[in-house]
């Protein structure tokens, strides 16, 4: 289907690419030939016509893409003259350029790092409910704007992009289909697997592919710049590295990549060693995107598909007409007391969350006789009714036994999670079934502090009788403050963190008075900060 979109491109971003394009060069081309939304919107931020309106037609086999190549004729040096602007590193919500007197970037990063699902590519994997391969713009399609830059990236490999690359970090548990649609998706013939040769496509964490990544590029972290959508997850752990990372909610746009640029060039050009900062719309100063989903709206719909033990689903709307919106939703937007199962009726109020979907809190079931009430993981058997409601947390060993031991007195997280709670808090602590990914990089630490191998044993260890999957602790949040690349580097810091600079967040929260509980109370652990109940009897004191 034809699809047509106006847009209005800031002159912030128009500079970025001034010295890519003499003025002018694309102007018989573009009133020529039939462009794709992605191509014309590119076109005409290279071109740097200030206030440039965009109003296109897409249309053609996108896979197979005949269009005529410009880029050939893309020059490499700058007419623009002036000064750069410096930017606050620690506070993105400054204009990344003050006025139009701006010098193009000509500091590129070493690799450029791209996420597949609903950054490259629409839908996610995961979303694809069939058992043979999807078609190539049929099922799953590249973004217009992804499309553009990435046959951009293609024809001047040779030219402004020689020192720079292309790579591809997804942890989709479709890992053979993503390797083979890699290889059907191309750009002018060449296929994504010919043009992006670092590829680490595999479930787990992210930081194992960058580990990997570096020891293949020989590139360091802070010369990467990484795309995706995953912003709580992916970029959190990912910018911990100190790599530049670029927020996407919904795939990537040539906005985003020509803002992040002009950042990547103002951090490097004050010599900022640490590059750990996740960049978004907001923070580049980029206008708001218009998401389409009609956020904060109370509904009712009926569950399509709940998956209890990887907790989310997918909720739709009821009424409407043709194709119906689907809204995703994660355990953790169930309100508290609800059991939902598939096909259920329930009452639900749209979101958008953090990777830019259509979301859904649910707020209560219509369908009365299915609806089955739950506790916070606890019986009224457990708790005797003599139960304590209290904030809760989730960590994984040996971190929750070295917090209860005393041995780590500062959390580290890439969000102010604690900042909502007042100095103070008395916390519940919950201990995971997963252990930490690294269990030598806590070793390691306690090892530099002095500990003996005995000691970390005793101290990483949870109490006999104890049990993960369980709450096991209560302690107390102190003060909550955002650190520096300078005091990451301390040791002290890195001590009481019992941490890395590398693997530490950048909020810091003191922790105080930690105690174990009387026994371990088997609960089902939340993202973030949640409500937990737990029996009086647990405590040795409150």
């Amino acid at each position: 289907p034809q699809v047509t979109k106006a847009t209005m491109i800031s002159p912030k971003l128009l500079l970025l690419f001034a010295f890519w394009v003499p003025s002018g060069v694309f102007a018989a081309w573009m009133t020529s030939s039939p462009l794709s939304v992605g191509q014309r919107k590119i076109t005409t931020i290279l071109s740097a016509k200030p206030y440039a309106s965009i109003s296109t037609t897409s249309g053609g086999d996108q896979n197979n893409d005949s269009s005529p190549k410009p880029y050939a004729s893309i020059g490499t040096n700058s007419e623009t003259t002036g000064t750069t602007t410096s930017m606050n590193n620690n506070n993105f919500d400054d204009d990344f350029v003050s006025s139009s007197e701006s010098v193009a970037p000509t500091v590129r990063p070493k690799l450029l790092v791209f996420d597949l699902d609903n950054t490259l590519w629409t839908p996610e994997l995961y979303q694809i409910r069939q058992r043979e391969l999807p078609q190539v713009n049929e099922d799953i399609w590249l973004f217009e704007d992804a499309r553009a830059i990435l046959r951009h990236l293609l024809h001047e490999k040779d030219s402004i992009w020689e020192d720079t690359e292309l790579a591809i970090a997804s942890r989709t548990n479709k890992v053979d289909w993503a390797n083979k649609l890699l290889k059907q998706f191309n750009i002018d013939g060449t296929t994504l697997e010919e043009m992006i040769p670092h590829r680490e496509i595999y479930k787990g964490s992210k930081k194992e592919h960058f580990a990997n990544l570096r020891e293949s590029t020989g590139v360091p972290y802070h010369e990467m710049l990484f795309f995706d959508d995953d912003a709580s997850m992916n970029l959190g752990e990912i910018s911990q590295l100190g790599v530049l990372c670029c927020h996407c909610p919904r795939g990537l746009s040539t906005d985003l990549f020509a803002a992040s640029m002009m950042k990547y060039e103002s951090l490097k050009q004050e010599q900022e060693k640490w590059m750990g900062y996740v960049l978004n719309g907001q923070n580049l100063g980029l206008p708001e995107d218009e998401s389409g989903i009609d956020a904060g709206r109370q509904t009712t719909g009926r569950i399509k598909y709940f998956n209890s033990a990887k907790r989310f689903g997918f909720v739709i709307e009821d009424g409407g007409k043709g194709q119906k919106e689907e809204y995703f939703f994660h355990e953790s937007k169930v309100a508290n007391g609800l059991q939902v199962e598939s096909g259920m009726k329930v009452a639900f109020e749209t979101a958008v969350d953090g990777q830019g979907r259509p979301s859904a809190a649910i707020l209560d079931i219509l369908d009365k006789k299915k609806s089955n009430k739950k506790g916070s993981g606890l019986s009224k058997g457990n708790t005797g009714g003599n139960g304590v409601e209290m904030p809760c947390f989730s960590m994984s060993q040996p971190f929750v036994s070295l917090l209860l031991n005393g041995i780590k007195t500062v959390e580290t997280r890439n969000n102010p999670m604690f900042s909502d709670l007042e100095p103070g808090t008395k916390v519940l602590l919950h201990c995971g079934f997963k252990d930490w990914r690294d269990q030598d990089a806590p070793r390691r630490e306690l090892q530099k502090a002095g500990f003996t191998d005995e000691e970390i044993k005793k101290y990483s260890a949870l109490p006999k009788g104890f049990s993960k999957g369980a709450i096991v602790g209560v302690l107390t949040v102190g003060e909550t403050w955002k650190s520096t690349a300078y005091a990451r580097d301390d040791e002290d810091l890195q001590r009481k963190v019992v941490a890395s600079a590398d693997d530490m967040g950048v909020y810091c929260t003191e922790i105080t008075n930690p105690q174990w509980l009387k026994r371990s109370v088997k609960a089902r652990g939340s993202p973030g900060i949640y409500s937990a109940t737990v029996p009086k009897s647990s405590f040795s004191s409150l």
